[in-house]
């Protein structure tokens, strides 16, 4: 079975050279494992952002439905190099989102209130979002989103299909989503559902 394809787009996540993190082994993880294809890029800057965006909402990208956003985060926002872009400001994204879906994994985005991300999808079309209402260990964080990714991958992006995520999402791993505050944002309903919760 083909699996959806994942493009990962990466930040800054320390200020320097040196830097440690990366998601790119969660990424090998899961091609290794599950044949689960992947895009890895990087954005320090505005302007890298929004290339990368551009080039992967045309056509010949249609296979990779999942954007996996790896930066720091604030309620509503991104940090993108040195700034703090609200989410709703990134009109690269409107009306383009169709039959896809974001996975931020950042900090603190889905502590906006609720109006912000309804206008996020209201705006863009995304089927889904989903993420961290709180600030998160990263190694927590890596763990749930290897079962974000499996089973994200393994059906069409659909209305139906991000429901039956979410009650895979509670059996598997109800109580590590539940610690992380892990949420999801389902076009269908504009409503917030703890995926740790649904369907208890």
């Amino acid at each position: 079975m083909a699996r959806n394809g994942i493009l990962c787009l990466e930040g800054d996540w320390e200020e320097g050279l040196l830097q440690r993190r990366s998601l790119l082994p969660v990424l090998h993880l899961v091609r290794s494992q599950w044949n689960i294809p992947f895009i890895h890029r990087t954005a320090s800057t505005r302007d890298e952002f929004r290339r990368v965006i551009h080039e992967w909402l045309k056509f010949r990208y249609a296979s990779y439905p999942i954007l996996y956003l790896g930066f720091h985060g604030y309620p509503g926002a991104l940090a993108i190099g040195s700034e703090e872009i609200p989410i709703c400001d990134l009109a690269e994204f409107a009306g383009r989102g169709h039959n896809r879906i974001i996975h931020f994994g950042a900090c603190d985005i889905f502590k906006a209130p609720r109006h912000v991300l309804r206008r996020f999808l209201d705006m863009t079309g995304f089927l889904a979002i989903c993420g961290f209402r709180d600030e998160v260990d990263w190694l927590h964080c890596c763990a749930l989103e290897i079962i974000i990714l499996d089973q994200l991958s393994r059906r069409k992006i659909s209305g139906r299909n991000i429901r039956v995520f979410q009650k895979n999402l509670t059996s598997m791993a109800g109580t590590l989503a539940r610690y992380l505050n892990f949420q999801v944002w389902d076009r269908s309903s504009l409503g917030s559902v703890n995926a740790a919760r649904v369907n208890r």
